[in-house]
C-alpha cells in the first residue's frame, strides 16, 4: 500500500536576506538527510532539537553527500546575457521561463545591432506578407519578422528569466563559473574576455542568493560540459556520428538555434567554438530570403557584426542521448509552430535514424515507425501517439514546406 506524506512546498518569498535563505534551506535539509536513519518516518524527525538537524547537515556537507540538499528548490529572476542563460539552462536539473525573442521584442546592445535588426525585421516581413499573404495578420507577420531579425543581435544580448535550481546546485554553479572565468583569464579574443567578465558578474550575484555562505563545493570536478573549449581550454569535437538505440549526431547551427535545442533536458549537447575566429562556421540565412540578393545582403550585413557574436553564428554541434528521449524532442520540434532552423535540424536528423534503423531495438524502431511517413520524417500531428492541442497555420503537409 503507498501513503504519501507531504512535507515541504515552493512558496514565493518577500524580503528575505540570502543568509536566511541558506540557513533555512541548510535546516530543512539536514532534517531530510535525517529520514535516512529514522525507524518510525519523517514525523519523528520534525520534532527533533533543531541543533541536530544543523549538525547532521554540517556533517553531510562535509562528508560530500550533497543530495540531500537537493531537495529544496530556489527560484529566482535573472537578468543576464542570453550566453550565461544557455549556460544555465544546460544544467539538467535546472527549470527556466525565459523571456522569448520570437514573440517579444529584443533590446540591442550597440547601434550597428539596432539599425540591422529593424532593417531586417521590415525586409522580412514585406517578404511574410508576399509569400504568404492570407496566412498571417499584421501582428503575426511583425513578430515572425522579429523572430528571423534576432539572429543579427549578440548572443550577449540581455535577456531575463525565472528560474529554478536545486539548493545544491547553486553552490556547484558557482564553482563551475569560477572555474570557466578561471580558464578565461588570460585570452585574447574578444569572446573570452567578455564571457569572462560576465561569468564574473554571475558568481558575485549568486553569491548574494546565498548571502556569502559557501557550504560546500562540488567534489566531482565537474564542469559546464555544454562549452567544453571554455571550460577545460581543450577541443572535444571529435566524437563519431552513431544512429542507434545510443547515438550521438554532429552539424552546425546558430547559437539561436542551440538555445532551443539545449531545452530537452534528458539530451546532451555540447558547442565547440573557441571564439577567436569569428564566423569560422559561417552564418545561418532564413530560409524566407530565397532571393540571391538579399543572401548576399544579409551575409555581409552580419558579417558586419561578427565581433558581437550574433546568434546567428554557426557553431560545431554535438547532440547525444538515447533514441527514445530523441522521439520525445521531435513531439516538440517537428512542428509548424516551431522555430524553422530547429524543425530543420530535427527532420535531417530523423532522416539519419531511418537510413541506420538496423542500428535500432525492435522497440526503437517502432518508435521509428511513429517518426515517419512513407519513410519520410513527418510532422507531429501525424504521429500515431500525439495529439496537438495548440493549434496551427500549417496542417501536417505543410509544416515541413514552409519557409517561415
Amino acid at each position: 500500500m503507498v501513503t504519501i506524506n507531504t512535507i515541504g512546498v515552493s512558496k514565493e518569498i518577500d524580503g528575505e536576506s540570502g543568509v536566511q535563505l541558506t540557513d533555512e534551506l541548510t535546516f530543512l535539509s539536514g532534517k531530510y538527510a535525517g529520514t535516512c536513519y529514522a525507524a518510525d518516518g519523517y514525523e519523528t524527525i520534525r520534532t527533533q532539537e533543531p541543533q541536530k538537524a544543523l549538525r547532521r547537515a554540517e556533517n553531510t556537507a562535509q562528508n560530500g553527500h550533497h543530495s540531500v540538499f537537493q531537495h529544496s528548490m530556489v527560484t529566482m529572476e535573472i537578468q543576464c546575457p542570453k550566453i550565461i542563460a544557455m549556460l544555465l539552462n544546460s544544467i539538467g536539473v535546472s527549470n527556466t521561463s525565459e523571456k522569448s525573442a520570437r514573440y517579444t521584442k529584443m533590446k540591442p546592445q550597440s547601434e550597428k545591432e539596432a539599425i540591422l535588426y529593424e532593417k531586417w525585421h521590415d525586409i522580412l516581413k514585406q517578404q511574410i506578407e508576399a509569400l504568404y499573404p492570407e496566412k498571417f495578420s499584421e501582428r503575426e507577420a511583425d513578430k515572425l519578422a522579429y523572430e528571423n531579425a534576432r539572429y543579427m543581435l549578440s548572443v550577449f544580448c540581455p535577456t531575463s528569466m525565472v528560474y529554478s535550481l536545486p539548493f545544491r546546485n547553486i553552490f556547484y554553479v558557482m564553482d563551475w563559473a569560477e572555474q570557466m572565468r578561471d580558464q578565461l583569464n588570460g585570452q585574447a579574443d574578444a569572446f573570452s574576455k567578455r564571457l569572462a567578465e560576465e561569468l564574473s558578474g554571475l558568481v558575485k550575484s549568486l553569491d548574494v542568493v546565498i548571502g556569502g555562505k559557501r557550504i560546500f563545493h562540488d567534489n566531482k570536478n565537474e564542469y559546464f560540459r555544454f562549452m567544453p573549449v571554455q571550460a577545460t581550454g581543450q577541443l572535444d569535437d571529435d566524437n563519431v556520428e552513431y544512429f542507434g538505440d545510443v547515438y550521438t549526431a554532429k552539424f552546425l547551427a546558430s547559437f539561436a538555434q542551440v538555445a532551443q535545442e539545449q531545452r530537452h533536458r534528458t539530451l546532451r549537447v555540447k558547442i565547440n567554438f573557441a571564439g577567436d575566429k569569428p564566423g569560422e562556421y559561417g552564418y545561418y540565412v532564413p530560409e524566407l530570403l530565397q532571393e540571391q540578393s538579399l543572401q548576399e545582403e544579409w551575409l555581409q550585413d552580419i558579417a558586419g557584426v561578427a565581433e558581437q557574436f550574433p546568434q546567428g553564428m554557426l557553431v560545431s554541434v554535438t547532440e547525444q542521448g538515447l533514441f527514445e528521449d530523441f522521439a520525445l524532442k521531435c513531439k516538440e520540434r517537428m512542428c509548424g509552430r516551431a522555430q524553422l532552423e530547429i524543425m530543420r535540424l530535427t527532420e535531417e536528423l530523423v532522416a539519419r535514424f531511418a537510413k541506420n534503423k538496423q542500428n535500432l531495438s525492435s522497440a526503437n524502431r517502432r518508435r521509428l515507425e511513429d517518426l515517419l511517413e512513407d519513410d519520410k520524417p513527418c510532422a507531429r500531428c501525424g504521429y500515431r501517439d500525439f495529439q496537438c492541442v495548440e493549434g496551427c497555420k500549417w496542417g501536417k503537409a505543410g509544416a515541413l514546406l514552409r519557409h517561415i
